[in-house]
C-alpha cells in the first residue's frame, strides 16, 4: 500500500489545490501455493468401504472406510470422516480422521480432529492441539543404516576364540 502523507495531513503549499486523501492500494493477484488437496485425483468418498491394499501415484483422499494398507507416491489425506485400518506409507500424510496402523512418511500433519493408533516413522511432524496419538514414534532420517559396526556399541559382544585355527597343510607325494 502506498500512502501520500503530505496530502493526508494537510502539509500543502499555498499554491497547491485541495486534493482528496492520496490513499492508493496496490492490488496483487492471489497466488495459491499448490497444496496436496488441490491435486486430489483419487477419492474414496464418505459412505464407501474399500477392502484391500491401495497404491496410488497421485494424491489420494480418504473420506470413507479403508481396510488395508495405503501407499502413495505423492500424498495421502485422511478426511474427518475417513477411517483407515492398515498401514499408511507416503511422502506427505495429512490426517483429519482416524488411522489404526503404522504411518511412514517424510511429513505427517496430524490435525486437531485426527487420531492415530500405531507407530510413526517420520522426518517432519506437525501436530495440532487436540489430536490423539497412541503408539511409538521414530523421527529422523528414514534411510537405512550402513553396514558399519560401531565397536563402542555396548550391545555388540565380541567373542575371541581360545583356539587358534589350524593352518592347512600341503602334502607333496
Amino acid at each position: 500500500m502506498n500512502f501520500n502523507f503530505k496530502d493526508m495531513f494537510g502539509n500543502k503549499s499555498k499554491d497547491s489545490e485541495f486534493k482528496e486523501s492520496g490513499y492508493t492500494e496496490e492490488i496483487k493477484p492471489v497466488q495459491r501455493t499448490s497444496a496436496p488437496q488441490d491435486k486430489v485425483l483419487t477419492l474414496i468418498s464418505e459412505g464407501c468401504k474399500f477392502e484391500g491394499n491401495l497404491s496410488s501415484p497421485s494424491t489420494t483422499k480418504i473420506d470413507g472406510h479403508v481396510v488395508g494398507n495405503l501407499r502413495g507416491e505423492s500424498g495421502i489425506i485422511i478426511g474427518e470422516k475417513g477411517i483407515v485400518e492398515g498401514n499408511v506409507n507416503a511422502v506427505d500424510v495429512t490426517i483429519y480422521g482416524t488411522v489404526k496402523g503404522n504411518v511412514k512418511a517424510h511429513k505427517l500433519e496430524l490435525k486437531r480432529t485426527g487420531a492415530i493408533e500405531g507407530d510413526l516413522n517420520i522426518e517432519v511432524l506437525i501436530a495440532e492441539s487436540g489430536c490423539k496419538f497412541t503408539g511409538n514414534s521414530k523421527m529422523g532420517d528414514l534411510k537405512p543404516k550402513s553396514n558399519i559396526i560401531d565397536m563402542k556399541d555396548p550391545e555388540i559382544e565380541i567373542h575371541a576364540d581360545s583356539k587358534e585355527k589350524e593352518k592347512p597343510v600341503l602334502k607333496f607325494h
